[in-house]
Parts: structure tokens; C-alpha cells; sequence
């Protein structure tokens, strides 16, 4: 715990925003990074969605071992901090190294905790928009993994991208008007309490208040529905890269 505590501190005083350009090659050089998400491909490939400190979250294709199988290897998997080296030019990353340095997978009785952490970020993040503060966050919230820790990600994600909503009229109690895009406060006979959406609004709150888990929740559920088909997604990858499988086809006749 200690040693991690030792490695957030050093992130947060070396946060350097990158924007990616991909005109030329991209290189990365011990570049830490989480992987959120692998899709096997073949019997020693993955499409991999990564998360990482300075470059934000990108898609990466990898190889594993000859000797191993995607069923036989923790090669990339989640709730693991790496040293990443590789090297990007387009769309798509290659990983030519990933160096475990902290493995923080949960306990079993909460590791749909961990999942759901994941499944946010995936839902909700830009692709190639650093975000280091949600990076930290995120890695704060896998050591502990509780009800508190799941708000905490929540809202330093809602926040990094800039919705959460604006008060627009002051109130004793406000419920969510969701618009378009966006959604703002309004004010209301009942409903989310002023003392609770001020206290949340500057990011000290009690995280694992009832009122706060629903507003978070349906913030986060009206939002991340732009990119909630990361399995979709990856077979269309495949698609381009390699062009359908036999299996996929025959899947697809079938339904």
C-alpha cells in the first residue's frame, strides 16, 4: 500500500498533458498504464483498451508469448498497474513491452466493484484526452474497491469531462432535468438536497450517502451510452485488421 501511495505522489508531481499527434510515429517509453479491457484475438493476440497516465485512453493490438494462449496467461489483464512500451502511428498502439509493477486486483467479495470501475471508464472516456487526475483517482479506487470508492471515480470522471450539472437557480432541493446533451438542476419541492449537491459540487461529500450513489449513477448512466459496445467494437476491429473469422460468420448466419 505504501509503495503505491509512493507512486501516485510521483505521478501527481510529474503530470505532463500530452496531445497525441499520429501524422508521425508515437513512441512510449515505461509509459504507465492500466488495461481496461482485452479482447482475445487468435490464440496469441489481444485488442486491448489502455488507459495510461499522460496519453489518456487509446486501443493497442499485442502478442503473447508463443508458449502461452489468451487462456493461459495474465498477460494484460485488468486491475493491474504497467510499464508500457510501444509505439503508435494512426489509430492503433502496438505493445512491444508491459512490465507489471503493482498487481491490485481485489478480493473476490469485491471485484464487481472493480468491474464496474472499468465498465465507467470505458463508457465515458474520450479517446487520446490525457486525464491524469482520473488516472490517480482510478488507481485510488482499485486498492480500496468499496461503495465510497466507486463514487469517488464517478465524480472525478464526470468532472474531468465537465458534466456535472450547473445550478442554475437556488433552491431547498433540486431534481436532474436531463436536456439534449446535458443535464442541469433544477429546483424542486423535493428531491436531491442543496446541502448535498454543494457539498458534492466542490468534491467533499459523503460518498456513501444513498442520495449522492443515485445522483452520481444517473449522471453516469445518462452519459456513457456513447460507448458502452466495446465488444461490438472489437469485432469490428478484427474486421478491418484481419477480416472476419470462419467461427464469426457462422455466428452471424445463425442469428
Amino acid at each position: 500500500q505504501s509503495s503505491v501511495a509512493q507512486v501516485i505522489l510521483a505521478f501527481s508531481k510529474q503530470i505532463a498533458i500530452i496531445t497525441p499527434s499520429f501524422a508521425q510515429m508515437l513512441h512510449f517509453d515505461q509509459e504507465p498504464a492500466f488495461f481496461l479491457h482485452r479482447q482475445p484475438y487468435k490464440e496469441n493476440r489481444y485488442l486491448i483498451d489502455i488507459f495510461t497516465f499522460n496519453y489518456g485512453f487509446f486501443c493497442a493490438h499485442a502478442y503473447i508469448p508463443q508458449e502461452k494462449t489468451h487462456r493461459k496467461t495474465n498477460n494484460y489483464a485488468p486491475f493491474r498497474l504497467f510499464s508500457f512500451s510501444g509505439q503508435r502511428k494512426g489509430e492503433f498502439a502496438s505493445v512491444r513491452q508491459a512490465v507489471l509493477q503493482y498487481d491490485l486486483t481485489p478480493a473476490p467479495a469485491r471485484l464487481l466493484n472493480a468491474h464496474y470501475l472499468n465498465e465507467i471508464l470505458l463508457g465515458l472516456l474520450p479517446f487520446d484526452e490525457p486525464a491524469p487526475s482520473v488516472f490517480i483517482q482510478y488507481l485510488h479506487s482499485l486498492q480500496q474497491a468499496d461503495e465510497s470508492a466507486l463514487r469517488r471515480l464517478e465524480y472525478a470522471l464526470l468532472a474531468h469531462l465537465g458534466l456535472f450539472p450547473e445550478i442554475t437557480q437556488e433552491a431547498s432541493f433540486y431534481q436532474l432535468d436531463f436536456k439534449g446533451n446535458n443535464a442541469i438542476f433544477v429546483p424542486s419541492s423535493s428531491g436531491y438536497g442543496k446541502g448535498s449537491v454543494e457539498q458534492l459540487s466542490s468534491g467533499v461529500t459523503d460518498w456513501e450517502s444513498p442520495e449522492i450513489r443515485k445522483l452520481l449513477q444517473s449522471l453516469v448512466r445518462f452519459h456513457s451510452g456513447r460507448r458502452a459496445h466495446t465488444k461490438e467494437t472489437a469485432v469490428a476491429l478484427k474486421s478491418l485488421l484481419h477480416g472476419p473469422s470462419k467461427s464469426s460468420l457462422t455466428k452471424e448466419k445463425t442469428q
